[in-house]
Parts: structure tokens; C-alpha cells; sequence
């Protein structure tokens, strides 16, 4: 009997699209894409979503005997200077057999170089929660939890929590505009400080865009927490259709001060929210929060938020250039 070919790690070509679905297809049968999540596990779907993304960007593909065992692409910034890179969902998969975590190790390794060497140093890759094996693979290419996508079926309570004594829930106004944004500045600098350390977007205009965007679209909620004897802002909360989550609503901003916390402020915009999808028929609602941010994990996840998706990320120290085989490093070099 003719041994078998050992995997080859090739570009990933227009003639693997409709492998790459099955393969997609079948890795999401087995773990599922979250609450309400578009159905990965619908061969026509992941093929749609596939075709969507191949030739975009760098992309990699593992093959067998001729046969497609496993992909990686990744999008790419269209910022200029960016240096991140993003592998979605519908981006990777490989199949399940006993040398599936060596095929992603293999697909990583090719890939990551293409990258690195076009100056993209934090990689960022998405994976659903219920796939244990993929993401204990990426924990040991050096990838950690970076953010969590979490959902809630919308239930319908005879009487929601409301905000504490003193403070009222409303609609956003134009003139709000300002403290809204001072509020989202106020969360930018509290994700920065331990254990998050996490710096804030060196160009906040597109939070006021957002913001600004939110107050004129009636297909979104944006509500604040405002203090009845002072009308000073405590908290506000954004909710719109989710755009990858069939029959969802997410939550986007959402903030407290901090003088306001654990007064029962979130938890009246968050049932607040709940209720505004209800009132639409979105049967589930979600959002994101840093796995880092211990304010926000316990928060989300005593609302009942549970875990659908994570955002694995790894950063390289750009330093790794120099061993760039094109330079020399001989003694005496100039």
C-alpha cells in the first residue's frame, strides 16, 4: 500500500472555496456559532461567507492526498500604519482528526509569517466558545482571551428593573451629545488602568460619530441615566440590530460613572434595553466586554450573559525584524 502524502501548506486558492465551506460547515456542527449567530453550520451560508472573503487578504491552506484538511486567512487594516490583523470566524477551520491541532499549527506558522512581514504585529483570531480544542491549539501559539461575545434569550418581566431613587431613565437628546461623550471617555480611561491596561484608540472622534449616528437612527436605542435633581449624567446604553447575529440585538457603548456604580444605574439600562428588544422581536441580545475588565465580566455575566464567542489575541514584539534573513548581522558589518 502506497503511503500517504504528508500535509502541505500551500496559498489558499479560488479552487478550495467550496471545500473550505464543507470543512467550515462541519467544524460548526460539532460546536455551534453562539446564540442566534448566522448558521455557520449551513454548507450554502459558510460557502456565501467564504466566497466573500477569499482573495481579500493573505490566506493559507493545508492539503492531503489532494484533499483541503484545513485554511486560515486573515483581513487586514484599511487604515494606514495599523498593525493589527484579524482571522474571523468563517475564516479558519480544520478538520477533526488527530492531527488537527498540528494542521492549525502548521496554517498559523505559514500564515503569521506573511504578517509579520507586512508589519502586522498583533493578531487577533476569532473562535466560537464551545470549541475547546481550537482554542487550547492557539493558547499554545501564545494567544490569551481577549474579548468575549456573550448573549441572553430576551425575556419579557412583568416589571423591569428600574433605576434607583433619585435618578431617571430617558431617551438620548441632541444636547446630550457632549456628556455622552465625556461618559465614553470616562470608560476609555477605566479600561486603561489594571488589570485591563488597555490604551485608548489614539482618535476618539469615531465614539461622537457613533454617538451622533445613534440619536438619528429610530432603528436604534440610545438611552441615558440622568440625575432628577441635578441632571447630571450617570450612565447611558446604545442597542441596535446586530449585523452577524440573526434575530439579535447588541448592546454597544454602555457606561457608568464611577460614583454610580453598583447603585442599580446598569442594571435598570440594561433591563431597559432588554425590554426595547423585546418590543422588537429580537429573540436574543448580546454583547462584547474585555475578559480582562473584572468590573464588566462579573457585571455581563450576572446579567446572565453566557459566552458564545472569544476573541483570542497575541501581540509580537516588532522587534523580531531583525532577524530578517535578507540583513546581515556577520561581525563587522557596517
Amino acid at each position: 500500500m502506497a503511503e500517504s502524502m504528508r500535509t502541505e501548506i500551500v496559498p489558499f486558492e479560488s479552487g478550495f472555496v467550496a471545500q473550505a465551506a464543507n470543512l467550515l460547515a462541519e467544524t460548526h456542527t460539532h460546536v455551534g456559532t453562539g446564540t442566534g449567530a448566522l448558521d455557520l453550520a449551513d454548507a450554502d451560508v459558510a460557502r456565501r461567507l467564504v466566497a466573500q472573503w477569499q482573495g481579500t487578504g493573505p490566506a493559507v491552506a493545508a492539503v492531503r492526498d489532494g484533499a483541503l484538511t484545513g485554511f486560515m486567512a486573515a483581513g487586514l487594516p484599511c487604515t494606514p500604519g495599523e498593525q493589527w490583523a484579524r482571522v474571523r470566524l468563517p475564516q479558519h477551520a480544520c478538520a477533526r482528526s488527530q492531527d488537527r491541532r498540528a494542521t492549525y499549527r502548521s496554517l498559523y506558522a505559514a500564515l503569521s509569517g506573511q504578517l509579520v512581514s507586512i508589519g502586522a504585529y498583533e493578531h487577533a483570531l476569532e473562535v466560537s466558545a464551545g470549541d475547546h480544542d481550537t482554542i487550547s491549539c492557539f493558547v499554545e501559539l501564545s494567544f490569551g482571551i481577549d474579548h468575549i461575545r456573550g448573549f441572553r434569550p430576551v425575556t419579557r418581566p412583568e416589571a423591569p428593573a428600574g433605576p434607583p431613587r433619585g435618578t431617571r431613565l430617558r431617551t438620548a437628546r441632541a444636547g446630550d451629545l457632549d456628556r455622552m461623550f465625556d461618559l465614553a471617555v470616562e470608560l476609555q480611561r477605566f479600561h486603561a488602568g489594571p488589570p485591563a491596561l488597555r490604551p485608548a484608540p489614539p482618535d476618539l472622534r469615531p465614539i461622537r460619530d457613533s454617538l451622533r449616528a445613534a440619536l438619528s437612527d429610530e432603528g436604534q436605542l440610545l438611552l441615558v441615566a440622568e440625575e432628577e435633581e441635578h441632571g447630571h449624567l450617570t450612565g447611558l446604553i446604545q442597542a441596535a440590530p446586530d449585523t452577524h447575529y440573526l434575530g439579535a440585538a447588541t448592546i454597544g457603548i454602555a457606561a457608568v460613572t464611577a460614583r454610580s456604580r453598583s447603585t442599580g444605574v446598569g442594571t435598570a439600562l440594561v433591563a431597559a434595553a432588554e425590554k426595547w428588544a423585546a418590543g422588537r422581536g429580537f429573540a436574543t441580545y448580546g454583547t462584547n466586554w474585555s475578559s480582562a475588565n473584572q468590573v464588566s465580566d462579573a457585571f455581563w455575566r450576572g446579567r446572565g450573559m453566557i459566552p458564545a464567542q472569544f476573541k483570542l489575541r497575541r501581540l509580537i514584539d516588532s522587534r523580531v525584524v531583525w532577524a530578517d534573513a535578507r540583513l546581515s548581522y556577520g561581525q563587522g558589518a557596517p
